[in-house]
């Protein structure tokens, strides 16, 4: 009984004293950064991942066997990860191509949502990804459709726009254009952007609701005001993204609007929700789209994220909850 007792009450001590250690770290995250210990903790997993080391541009032999890697990786049919456990019923088809995966598609949806995934223009859907496009589909009822677009190094933006401008259309057939979001993070952001900039060229209606995560507005990354956030953003450098930006751009001028969304007209369209946080590159062309948007009349929102990384809507955090509720709201919303 006495050895039963000092383990127990050795078990209790180790857990009271990791309790305290972890209440003493929230407290100095939220003195310090004014946010949640999990979000600072995981801002330093971000940057142990090392991906900021292929981007900075010290290493180009790096950055080179990335590029390959992704090229190789690309090629190859994607398939969502065997382990990945989604709740959402999930299908896909394969349209002029390109694979496209619809998640919790009933026949009964009276919402749709297109979303473009981020990686840089190189980079695959990740598990990230999956995540929180489930979570959407789960707590809107939506429809989430997937597109596996072109990436470079291959592929260039023009191909992938094609594609992305006919699943647009197709989906407007199903759906009318009053009851789509279009939405994308990072890159995706960026590509979501331009495809509603372009959409009147093709005399096809808005969606109701655009959606931009952490978008990448400018190819270029010539703001100057990208320096004062470049030591605070763990994953992202502007050398790489400009790099990968001229991959994409496959020779073209990198101010074409649909490379740089940031450059294109925004006045016919709808309603925007813009979500950034302050300690990453973006920031400062996320700053600039906001003021853009309230110039041009624009329905429009920005959800400044204080002292979040890059993507924190879709990171394991508490804050990245009540962003996706804010998501959530705007694909819910009635459109008048």
């Amino acid at each position: 009984m006495k050895k039963t007792t000092k383990t127990i009450l050795s078990v209790t001590g180790a857990i009271a004293g990791a309790a305290a250690a972890a209440g003493s770290f929230e407290l100095w995250s939220r003195s310090k950064f004014g946010r949640s210990g999990v979000a600072t903790a995981m801002e330093g997993a971000l940057r142990a991942t090392g991906f900021r080391n292929v981007v900075l541009g010290q290493d180009l032999g790096r950055y080179d066997d990335f590029i390959e890697k992704s090229r190789v990786a690309n090629e190859q049919e994607y398939h969502i990860p065997s382990w990945l456990r989604l709740r959402s019923l999930v299908f896909d088809e394969t349209s002029h191509g390109m694979k496209v995966y619809h998640v919790g598609t009933t026949g009964k949806n009276e919402h749709a949502v297109l979303y473009l995934h981020g990686g840089g223009y190189v980079s695959q859907i990740t598990p990230a990804h999956w995540r929180f496009v489930d979570k959407l589909c789960q707590e809107t009822g939506a429809e989430i459709v997937v597109p596996i677009y072109p990436l470079a190094p291959e592929h260039d933006y023009d191909e992938s726009y094609t594609q992305l401008t006919t699943v647009y259309e197709n989906l407007c057939k199903r759906y009318g254009a009053d009851a789509i979001t279009l939405m994308g993070d990072s890159a995706g952001g960026g590509l979501a952007l331009g495809l509603a900039e372009s959409l009147p060229q093709y005399n096809l209606e808005q969606p109701a609701n655009l959606v931009l995560i952490s978008p990448e507005l400018d190819l270029s990354m010539r703001n100057p005001k990208i320096r004062d956030y470049f030591d605070a953003d763990p994953v992202l450098a502007p050398w790489g993204m400009a790099q990968m930006g001229d991959l994409w751009a496959d020779g073209d001028e990198i101010e074409n609007f649909r490379l740089s969304p940031i450059n294109g007209d925004v006045s016919a369209l709808r309603n925007v929700l813009l979500l950034a946080g302050t300690r990453e590159i973006y920031y400062p062309d996320c700053a600039e789209l906001a003021q853009k948007l309230i110039t041009a009349g624009v329905r429009s929102d920005m959800v400044i994220g204080q002292s979040m990384n890059h993507d924190w809507p879709l990171l394991p955090i508490p804050e990245a909850r009540k962003a996706r509720r804010r998501i959530v709201e705007c694909v819910l919303r009635k459109v008048n």
